[in-house]
């Protein structure tokens, strides 16, 4: 695992240091969207404003995405191969499970800021939430 994600931080131009590759591998691992708390959970003792500096410098490079929740927080995804410096081409839209307040990004549908911009508006992100019950949830 080590491997890949130094590879992935260099591919980035970011240096691996020891909280990244941490930070990263939780993320890898996890295959979930996670909040700083959650990640601050999963690498105890860490300092908290470390792990907020990696994940904006993953923001920042590509690396990963911040997704705006519905309840006023902030979690944090893998991005896709096609997101480049401070340009993310995340097209998916996010699931917020009411049950179990996960965030998720959903793949299944896709859209684009080309197709959906109107005469006359420049449209720089469009973010699209989508609220219910998660599979898991659901079968409970």
């Amino acid at each position: 695992m080590n491997l890949k994600v130094i590879q992935l931080l260099e591919d980035k131009n970011i240096k691996p240091t020891p909280m990244r590759m941490l930070v990263l591998e939780q993320l890898l691992v996890k295959q979930q969207n996670l909040t700083l708390t959650e990640i601050e959970n999963l690498l105890y003792p860490a300092d908290r404003i470390t792990i907020y500096r990696t994940l904006q410098t993953f923001v920042k490079n590509g690396i990963a995405h911040s997704i705006e929740t519905l309840s006023g927080g902030v979690s944090y995804a893998l991005c896709s191969e096609t997101c480049v410096t401070e340009i993310h081409s995340e097209n998916h839209p996010h699931f917020y499970c009411e049950v179990c307040k996960k965030v998720t990004c959903n793949n299944d549908f896709v859209y684009s800021v080309e197709s959906s911009s109107p005469a006359n508006y420049q449209i720089n992100k469009i973010e699209v939430n989508i609220k219910g019950i998660c599979p898991e949830c659901r079968g409970r």
